[in-house]
């Protein structure tokens, strides 16, 4: 089974869709997971690194279809997301806390042989740059790989007119890069691009994110509410069944769509994340 589909499944059990209603799965993340899919390693028997690992969906992604031995990162730790993937893999880490500092607190203990960057590049303010590159490079193996994804400036524009700018959001967005931008700084780093491609398409924003995500928050928000009684809520679910099929039905149709543009047709103009593949010089 390939990620794709171990990730609608977990999707669907209510594994890694937190926020987001579980009858209706995002079909549209099918390209993105390709990409994560295709750098990882043929063969490790090493552990893997997710860098600002969220609530988890992605290193739950690589421990079930990659390696059961890795070590997640994240400033903020829901524990509740966390506790079922802690107890279930023994091999696992999660450390709680500043990045440079965890890192920092490996570095010399552990390599890893895929490193999973996922939206932090754009977090780190351009002075910290060097140095925590510096240290992605003391933690991967000589032949690991790094899977790195940030927002593409060409198309989304600069981070300090994004609502995501670190002024405007505790801990966001300092910086966007183009791609011949962070090409360069990686390989002042010591590091080789060995791959890249953009992902989320202008057909994709508009089209299915305009739609999909505050349809599938709405659904979520009736099923789980406490402010609710029990009744209603199952009555909501059986009186929506219809409704919500035919919606999965057309988001489905939409997401194929959305997969094939997005394979023809992505590139530095049309779409808001690059996804690069790096190695050791």
């Amino acid at each position: 089974m390939n990620l794709y589909k171990t990730y609608l499944e977990l999707w669907k059990s209510g594994t890694v869709c937190a926020g987001f209603s579980p009858r209706l799965p995002d079909y549209a993340i099918r390209y993105w997971l390709e990409q994560l899919e295709h750098a990882l390693p043929l063969q490790s028997k090493g552990a893997f690194l997710d860098i600002g690992a969220g609530d988890g969906r992605l290193s739950l992604l690589l421990l079930r279809r990659f390696s059961v031995r890795g070590t997640a990162i994240e400033v903020q730790v829901n524990r509740k997301a966390w506790q079922p993937i802690l107890d279930r893999y023994g091999h696992f880490e999660l450390h709680e806390g500043l990045l440079q500092n965890v890192m920092d607190q490996l570095a010399g203990k552990q390599i890893f042989d895929f490193i999973l960057l996922s939206e932090v590049f754009e977090h780190i303010p351009p002075n910290d740059v060097e140095p925590f590159l510096q240290r992605l490079r003391a933690l991967l193996s000589p032949q690991g790989k790094i899977f790195l994804t940030t927002p593409n400036s060409v198309a989304q524009g600069p981070a300090e007119k994004s609502h995501m700018w670190h002024e405007r959001q505790p801990y966001g967005h300092h910086k966007h890069y183009t791609y011949a931008e962070l090409q360069k700084i990686l390989r002042d780093a010591g590091f080789s691009v060995v791959g890249h491609s953009f992902e989320c398409h202008g057909l994709k924003r508009k089209l299915y994110n305009t739609f999909f995500y505050p349809v599938s928050r709405v659904d979520a928000r009736f099923l789980n509410t406490k402010k609710l009684p029990t009744l209603v809520r199952w009555t909501y679910r059986l009186c929506s069944a219809p409704a919500i099929w035919v919606m999965r039905f057309y988001f489905k149709g939409l997401a194929r769509l959305v997969y094939e543009t997005e394979k023809r047709c992505s590139n530095e103009l049309n779409a808001a994340t690059m996804m690069i593949v790096v190695q050791k010089k």
